[in-house]
């Protein structure tokens, strides 16, 4: 009789053990489905995170080396305050030329006194707050009550884009005001001083040593002033705060002798999220110090939205190797249990003539049919299967990495860089779908289970004599 009508048949007569070879293929196809399902996930969440934190590129000051660095100062020359470290526009030129940039900005963050004018917060008889500045132990140097945010592009601004400040009189500082001195002033300051577009205001230096003369161009409205706001010293204040074109500020820094002008950061806007470690490749090349400054991709964001997908994906590459090992030994077990039952047949069916091949042949034919059932059924039950999994690791996941980080422990540091202070939630809510690249795979892999869990345990019976197994039965 053909070994393959003979194996129909056994599967049709016996069905105890038929039935659990079935329940345990349909448990692993399951799993390992969901496992494979799970891993493409990390790839389409980082492209969303990616689009959700933006494609922009900041080049800053390292604040791990900023320590370093003081200390070096301080050593250097223990009388003189110290100069912190800034970019050179002409550096940052040469990054903004790079084909994957779309578009860039620049920024310097200073502070300064208002001259001729008053800021929100002090009294009218006053023109400015004495006294020593906080940390700085100068008494020779004033207070400042103006803060001032050196920008090529008022625009690009994080501040305008989400509408949190909006320009309500005359334009936006832009980049053909690069050789201008100009600036953005704030509704409640230019009411109080009566200033509008067009007027001429004077910032001064903290040490009295440098002045320079602003022409307003706009006025805007910010919604950043809360109850707490109100009170706050003139520094602190938001409406004292006012957005000048950056190479204006030049006089104010330590390092004005420096070829281009002296910057805090610089902000590249990709044109793709793709092209962002091409783009930090490159930036490298420059003659930029990197033992100072570096390249951020939101770099910390990012790993705190992706992290618990990533890490549900590890999980889930581990559940395939466990389950296919696993499934792979139980069915050797069972299947083995299964021939030894059926030694007399075997015996009498080599006593007759039929070959090795074919008996392990027919073997192998019953347990293919089964595994091809399992498998059939799972292709419609792995779709559920793997998204209650994904979701379950990926809540457990976010919730280890909550503990984590908890911010009860965190401590403030001083020269926060963007990232630290943003709230992000991280992604906790994925699709897991089940592709046709992922039917291959774990077909594959469970014709590669199958035959490996019916051929060991065959050879261990069908290498004896048909003598020898009829007097084992």
């Amino acid at each position: 009789m053909n070994f393959i009508k003979r194996a129909l048949l056994s599967v049709r007569a016996r069905k105890g053990k038929p039935l659990i070879l079935f329940a345990v293929f349909l448990v692993v196809t399951n799993l390992v489905l969901a496992g494979f399902a799970m891993q493409n996930v990390t790839d389409t969440a980082s492209d969303l995170a990616r689009k959700k934190l933006g494609v922009d590129v900041t080049l800053g000051l390292n604040q791990e080396k900023l320590p370093k660095y003081i200390e070096k100062q301080r050593e250097e020359n223990p009388n003189e305050p110290v100069q912190f470290p800034e970019i050179s526009s002409e550096e940052a030129d040469k990054l903004a030329k790079s084909p994957y940039v779309k578009n860039f900005n620049y920024l310097k963050e200073t502070q300064g006194l208002a001259d001729g004018y008053i800021p929100i917060n002090i009294d009218g008889n006053e023109d400015v707050m004495s006294g020593s500045i906080a940390g700085g132990g100068n008494p020779d140097r004033e207070m400042p009550n103006l803060s001032i945010t050196g920008v090529r592009s008022s625009d690009l601004l994080k501040e305008f884009t989400e509408g949190t400040e909006e320009i309500i009189k005359g334009r936006e500082i832009t980049e053909e005001d690069k050789d201008k001195k100009v600036a953005l002033v704030e509704k409640q300051l230019a009411e109080h001083n009566k200033l509008k577009v067009g007027d001429k205001i004077k910032i001064k230096k903290d040490d009295g040593k440098s002045t320079i003369k602003l022409e307003i161009i706009g006025i805007y409205e910010t919604s950043n002033i809360t109850s707490q706001m109100e009170t706050a010293p003139p520094l602190f204040h938001p409406s004292n705060k006012i957005y000048v074109s950056y190479e204006s500020l030049k006089e104010f820094s330590g390092n004005k002798d420096m070829k281009g002008t002296p910057i805090d950061k610089a902000i590249y806007y990709l044109t793709d999220p793709n092209h962002i470690d091409a783009f930090n490749a490159k930036g490298k090349k420059t003659d930029i110090d990197f033992d100072l400054f570096k390249l951020d991709a939101h770099d910390a964001l990012y790993k705190k939205m992706i992290g618990p997908i990533e890490n549900m994906a590890s999980t889930s590459k581990w559940i395939i190797y466990l389950v296919s090992i696993t499934g792979s030994i139980i069915l050797g077990l069972i299947i083995m249990l299964t021939i030894k039952e059926r030694r007399k047949e075997l015996g009498i069916l080599l006593s007759i003539g039929e070959k090795k091949g074919k008996l392990i042949g027919q073997l192998l034919v019953e347990v293919l049919c089964i595994a091809v059932l399992a498998f059939s059924l799972s292709i419609f039950t792995g779709g559920t299967v793997s998204q209650k999994m994904g979701d379950s690791l990926l809540q457990k996941e976010i919730t280890a990495e909550g503990q984590e980080n908890n911010p009860r422990e965190q401590t403030f540091m001083f020269g926060m860089n963007d990232d630290q202070g943003q709230e992000v939630d991280p992604i906790d809510n994925i699709d897991v779908s089940v592709t046709s690249q992922d039917v291959l795979k774990v077909g594959g892999l469970g014709l590669l289970i199958a035959i490996l869990s019916t051929i060991i345990p065959a050879l261990s019976i069908l290498r004896l004599k048909p003598k020898e197994i009829l007097l084992k039965d």
